[in-house]
């Protein structure tokens, strides 16, 4: 009896060893309160049509204008520059049948987003834009393998003078800025990943971000569909800050405002 008691309490010790682990244990430094200050206006505070297009300029700078902080996502151009925009594809944003991994920053430079004036920024331009105003989170967006994208992120970041951070799906990107800039704040995106072409593995790991040892996040961004969530509220308990995404309106804030210590919001739930 005392041989199986024994041994019911060394496996559970090794689950809870293992299960602390993965998930990222408890953060090696405090969190950034600048991560929590504010509003995030998601893909800058853009309008629906040509004027003031998502991840434009425009919208990075009337975010910035309006207190907001600002969120982006970036991308890899074909010859290695660090572009902002949401979808690998150009047809939804641009109206061309291509992928920004396979036309130059020059080649992206002369489209223009959903008609108007407003182009793809370059991540250079973006933080030039902003300046420092108002927090900025880039998030990494990059489902193959990690390297230069990745680097060039770390490397303008490290130089950049504002508050800023990074964000990705892909734990194996924020362990690349990791061990590029250790000094980056990082913060794990995640979800429940229903619908999502992943093998159900996949998505009972990242769900419950237990891939955290590899992207060892100062920050959670989780889904506000997907909360409550036994793992996010772990991520809690260990001090972590916890931002939900995305909230379209003022019941999603009112939802997200339960659970959630900052926002990342679209512009009918930032009051504008």
């Amino acid at each position: 009896m005392r041989t199986a008691a024994w041994t019911a309490v060394t496996i559970i010790i090794i689950l809870v060893a293992g299960y602390a682990f993965t998930t990222g244990g408890t953060p090696a430094r405090e969190p950034a309160g600048w991560l929590t200050a504010q509003k995030v206006a998601h893909r800058g505070l853009w309008t629906g049509g040509p004027v003031r297009p998502e991840n434009s300029l425009a919208a990075f700078d009337a975010a910035a204008d309006a207190g907001f902080a600002v969120e982006l996502d970036v991308h890899s151009s074909a010859d290695g520059v660090t572009v902002v925009i949401h979808d690998s594809e150009l047809e939804r944003m641009t109206g061309e049948d291509a992928l920004v991994e396979d036309l130059t920053v020059a080649e992206l430079g002369d489209l223009r987003l959903l008609g108007g004036e407003q182009r793809i920024p370059t991540l250079e331009e973006a933080l030039a834009l902003v300046d420092g105003r108002v927090p900025v989170f880039v998030e990494i967006k990059n489902e193959g393998d990690v390297g230069a994208l990745e680097d060039d992120v770390a490397a303008q970041l490290a130089a950049y003078s504002g508050e800023a951070c990074v964000m990705s799906f892909n734990p194996y990107s924020l362990g690349r800025v990791a061990e590029a800039e250790p000094d980056i704040v990082r913060g794990q995106l995640a979800s429940r990943f229903k619908g999502e072409d992943l093998p159900w593995y996949q998505k009972l790991l990242l769900a419950n971000m237990a891939m955290n040892w590899t992207s060892r996040p100062d920050f959670i961004a989780y889904d506000i569909d997907a909360l409550p969530c036994p793992g996010v509220t772990v991520q809690t308990w260990r001090g972590r800050p916890i931002l939900g995404w995305t909230i379209d309106d003022a019941d999603e804030l009112a939802h997200a405002e339960k659970y959630c210590d900052g926002f990342i919001c679209n512009p009918g739930a930032l009051g504008e």
